[in-house]
């Protein structure tokens, strides 16, 4: 069974706040079944989307760690209080909408100085956020949360065992279900775009539908719905619909 990861972000623009960063770090590599992961400073387009994306995507939890980064102001003047890392915001939003969108929680933990004003997804979500003080009361902190929180991340190991099961029919069938949004589809609607987007005829649509039926069943990748009064649908599983769209993409482009 693979580690799964926690995501560390922290602020990077004092020696201080890396060593503190990289000592959760630490503490999280020090907890079985548990890897850290505590992204350096990125300098390129493809590093963020190969390194720090991919560790938001694939996390099971988050450690934040809010510095405070100076004071905003209005252009008329007025104090809106000190701010903290842009990217930390931006990292906890991207959080939201993964529990949002898998429809799981994500336990995160957030510290920040006393001085920092909570904005945006900060304050639209309730992240109970701790002070940050000397580096060993937050490491305390971090291991009485790894002890306690339940991580429930999905390793893209179990994916890769499901998707490995699906004919190249029902591979088709998923990538119609997804031109057609994925949830609540009509069979009909799948097989018209079967034979609309990937050249299939009549019945060739029909039999890869047909077929595919029982392999969602068993893979639990897509759910089927029976409906006597409009026809029977399909619904993409949300729990695995980032995996399912992200490999059919890569599958049919390398087809």
């Amino acid at each position: 069974m693979p580690n799964k990861l926690i995501f560390v972000s922290c602020g990077q623009l004092r020696a201080d706040e890396k060593k503190l960063g990289a000592a959760v770090k630490a503490e999280i590599d020090g907890t079985p079944g548990l890897e850290g992961y505590f992204a350096e400073a990125v300098h390129d387009l493809a590093a963020l989307t190969h390194h720090v994306f991919d560790a938001l995507r694939r996390c099971a939890g988050a450690v934040l760690l809010l510095h405070e980064r100076g004071i905003v102001t209005t252009t008329d003047g007025k104090d809106l209080g000190h701010r903290s890392s842009v990217w930390i915001n931006q990292e906890l939003a991207i959080l939201a909408y993964r529990q949002f969108f898998e429809a799981r929680q994500i336990p995160v933990l957030v510290f920040k100085d006393p001085r920092v004003r909570l904005e945006g997804a900060m304050s639209a979500l309730i992240v109970n956020a701790h002070p940050i003080g000397p580096d060993a009361e937050v490491i305390a902190s971090v291991r009485d949360w790894l002890a306690k929180a339940r991580f429930t991340g999905v390793p893209d190991e179990t994916f890769q065992r499901k998707w490995a099961n699906l004919s190249e029919a029902a591979r088709l069938v998923v990538a119609a279900l997804i031109e057609e949004g994925g949830s609540a589809v009509k069979e009909v609607a799948a097989r018209k775009t079967l034979m609309a987007v990937f050249g299939m005829d009549s019945s060739q649509a029909n039999e890869a539908v047909r077929g595919a039926k029982p392999i969602f069943m068993n893979t639990d990748l897509v759910k089927l719905i029976d409906n006597i009064h409009s026809g029977d649908e399909l619904t993409i599983n949300p729990t695995w619909e980032h995996h399912l769209r992200r490999a059919s993409a890569k599958w049919l482009a390398s087809r």
